[in-house]
């Protein structure tokens, strides 16, 4: 059997039967074994191959594959690979290598991919022979799929996908199984702190929908009558925000913002989430903080007590050691609405029509305003976390690949960085729409008191979605505009919407 038939083989046994890339000539060797059940989907550069196939990963909870072209693929790719590490996305990252023998001459299209990923991947590898190939495949996968999740890249030669495997050298994919369960000391530790907190929050993160513990946490904030926030910097929403107990997002700004609105609380449980990734980090948070996290790599930065297991488990342990908290829970929604402004309006117009949506945003300005102004359920928005322009619209192709009804809200800024990527939802038929918040420049950048042409570009989007199949229009009635965008069978339409 050749390498190339067997890396295949392997990735079929772990349920991956699709690659994501935009190849060139030292990805063909590799190429060229794949079977024909499997589904090679095409993006028009590296970077967006990586954004689409973090979107397959949060459509399926599985870890996807994405075939990159050596240096060149590699360095453009680079944004969205620490965007995977950032939120925790658990890819393996095939690079084409130039011939193994050849590597000491350094030809073209070589480079020290090891030392170009650091920083931006869990580990890297280099298969230096045939009898490596299979070994590091599972290494990688392995250390992918451990908590934290993340991306892990493998370096290629092209030579070693035609290399023939002995019988002996065959493997076939093992178990792997991670257990992070919470002892009984750290949630005897929690449970005497709550007993002794008159007021608590709960600030709920992204491992909330990793590990599928929404229903748990709401039955445990109940229980409690503690407030319930998401996390600062969210990449995935993680309640219902209907919940009467959900007063809303933490500021993404200042970590003061985060200090002012939690101080009233005598105990604050961060559960699965990052509490001190803010854009500004200008005080240091001190509070009586709780976090538990699977994530040792976030466990390890924090001056609070910390507990480190999986927090789905947390939740269930010390739900069932509590007493029943004496306090009724508020009816109302107890949230602060926002001024009235013409976006807030669009965001409660279209309301009534996400239900059956993913939305994907990339609106730095206006993500509050969205989360307060929509019906959202667990899992039903994205947002990148990097700060990386252009993540949203490629990972909203990848996720609606999966079959699934995509909304992706981005802003002309965002839209500009890959606009690409509308060309592979045309290619696979995808259901998506678009709605692109024109505010003719860098809004979220204009707060800062610096005035100049070039933080102000214009541009139309609508026009550059039409030349990649597109049906899309500049937004002259918003409420009717709102109606054509939603309320017919058309699989893919842009709707502009200049501020």
């Amino acid at each position: 059997m050749k390498v190339g038939d067997a890396l295949f083989k392997l990735m079929n046994e772990i349920g991956i039967k699709q690659i994501f890339g935009n190849p060139g000539t030292t990805e063909l060797n590799f190429l060229k074994h794949m079977p024909k059940d499997f589904n090679y989907y095409l993006a028009l550069q590296d970077g967006i191959a990586v954004g689409m196939a973090e979107g397959y990963y949060l459509a399926t909870r599985k870890p996807q594959v994405v075939n990159l072209h050596s240096s060149p693929g590699l360095t453009n790719a680079m944004g969205f690979i620490y965007e995977a590490l950032v939120s925790r996305t658990s890819l393996i990252v095939l690079v084409g290598q130039q011939y193994s023998e050849k590597l000491i001459d350094e030809p073209v299209l070589y480079g020290d991919f090891i030392k170009i990923s650091q920083g931006i991947v869990k580990s890297a590898y280099e298969i230096r022979s045939e009898k490596e190939a299979l070994k590091t495949f599972i290494r990688a996968y392995k250390e992918s799929t451990t908590p934290p999740y993340g991306p892990v890249l493998i370096s290629l030669p092209q030579d070693i996908p035609d290399m023939e495997i002995n019988e002996e050298e065959k493997i076939n994919m093992p178990k792997y199984f991670v257990s992070t369960t919470c002892d009984k000391p750290s949630i005897e530790f929690v449970l005497d702190k709550v007993k002794r907190a008159n007021s608590i929050a709960i600030v709920a993160g992204y491992e909330v929908s990793i590990f599928n513990a929404y229903d748990k946490l709401v039955k445990l904030a109940e229980k409690l009558n503690a407030s319930l926030y998401t996390e600062p910097y969210l990449s995935v929403f993680p309640l219902d925000s209907s919940n009467p107990l959900f007063k809303g997002p933490l500021s993404r700004y200042k970590a003061s913002d985060v200090l002012k609105e939690l101080e009233k609380y005598d105990l604050i449980l961060v559960i699965g989430g990052w509490l001190n990734y803010v854009v500004f980090p200008d005080v240091d948070i001190r509070l009586n903080i709780i976090e538990v996290t699977s994530d040792f790599k976030e466990g390890i930065k924090r001056q609070w007590d910390t507990i480190v297991c999986n927090p789905k488990d947390f939740i269930i342990g010390l739900y069932n050691k509590l007493y029943e908290s004496p306090n009724t829970i508020k009816s109302e929604n107890i949230r602060q609405e926002l001024d009235s402004d013409p976006i807030v309006d669009v965001f409660k117009e279209m309301k009534s029509y996400l239900a059956k949506y993913t939305i994907f945003a990339e609106i730095p300005t206006y993500r509050d305003a969205l989360i307060k102004n929509v019906a959202l359920r667990p899992s039903s928005l994205y947002i990148m976390r990097s700060g990386l322009l252009g993540w949203a619209l490629s990972a909203s192709v990848g996720y609606s690949l999966n079959g699934d009804n995509v909304l992706a809200i981005v802003g002309d800024g965002s839209f500009n960085y890959t606009p690409q990527a509308l060309w592979s939802a045309v290619k696979y038929n995808t259901k998506m729409k678009v709605i692109v918040i024109n505010n003719q420049g860098y809004a979220s950048l204009s707060k800062h008191g610096i005035e100049a042409d070039w933080l102000f570009p214009s541009t139309s989007p609508w026009k550059v979605a039409s030349a990649y199949g597109f049906e899309a229009r500049e937004s002259r009635d918003i409420k009717n505009d709102l109606k054509w965008l939603f309320e017919d069978n058309k699989r893919r339409k842009l709707l502009e919407i200049r501020v």
